[in-house]
């Protein structure tokens, strides 16, 4: 039961219906006995600025942003942890006085799940996209120690997602190549990223260009439920890291920062079971 004294969390997307993350933090809430509620919040793009301001004048504890509000969010708030400052994204903000702290939890949960997969330095990978998603990717990527290719719809916007990385992580190894050309980078590359939209509720008809993905090939994509990327990943016989892995592990990483107190994963991973089941 939501009271007076209920802490709030959120979060904020456009669109946001489709969030398993509610499901996910209330099932945490709970499990560790908390006093919280969590919350999707719809946010235009326009009027996230304000949205954001209004939730810490309403006592909002913490938040998390998605599509499209990584980048922007970063504007916002008042530090930026050395992830989110690197990437210049953010996924979680946590209260502070006068505003919000923000941090990105998407990449260090990435780069976990690579090297658990057994992504290591040397590989070659072709990320695919260059938002907010994307740049979690590429730093994961590059800490893991690969040389990574990326594909984006606008070169324009790859090219900077590898000056941005280049400059700010000594060593990193990226390119820019065209989007039509991530289909014959992936034949070559042992892990492929899909950080784009496609296959997210709510995001239009794109599609990815054409690839093959086959045994001894890590797929990873940021989009959960069964997306074609993941479909196809599975159906070569690669080895897929879902979108729903992801969400778990950030969101267990979010939870930690806003409550000071370790996630209680099971209980999350459950939640998110049932909560992707029931929408099947």
């Amino acid at each position: 039961m939501i009271t007076g004294r209920t802490q709030l969390f959120g979060v904020m997307g456009h669109p946001v219906a489709h969030s398993l993350s509610p499901a996910m933090q209330n099932a945490a809430f709970a499990a560790a006995g908390l006093d919280a509620a969590y919350v999707a919040l719809p946010v235009p793009p326009e009027r996230l600025f304000e949205a954001i301001r209004g939730a810490h004048a309403m006592g909002f504890q913490g938040l998390n942003v998605t599509v499209p509000h990584k980048p922007r969010a970063a504007e916002i708030c008042l530090s930026l942890d050395p992830v989110a400052a690197v990437t210049g994204a953010v996924n979680t903000l946590r209260r502070a006085p006068g505003g919000y702290e923000g941090f990105n939890t998407d990449a260090p949960a990435t780069l976990a799940l690579l090297e658990a997969a057994g992504v290591r330095s040397g590989m070659r990978a072709v990320l695919l996209g260059a938002g907010g998603a994307a740049r979690a990717g590429a730093w994961a990527l590059v800490r893991a120690g690969a040389e990574v290719s990326v594909a984006a719809r606008r070169l324009d916007a790859a090219e900077a997602l590898c000056r941005l990385l280049v400059e700010a992580l000594p060593g990193a190894r990226l390119r820019p190549v065209p989007l039509p050309q991530a289909g014959a980078e992936a034949a070559r590359a042992q892990v492929v990223v899909n950080a784009t939209s496609v296959g997210l509720p709510g995001h239009g008809g794109e599609a990815l260009p054409a690839m093959r993905l086959g045994p001894g090939q890590v797929a990873v994509d940021f989009v959960y439920g069964d997306t074609p990327f993941a479909r196809d990943a599975v159906a070569g016989g690669a080895l897929l890291v879902t979108g729903e892995q992801i969400l778990v592990r950030q969101g267990a990483l979010a939870f930690s920062l806003w409550t000071g107190r370790p996630a209680p994963e099971g209980a999350m991973t459950a939640a998110l079971r049932a909560a992707s089941g029931a929408r099947r």
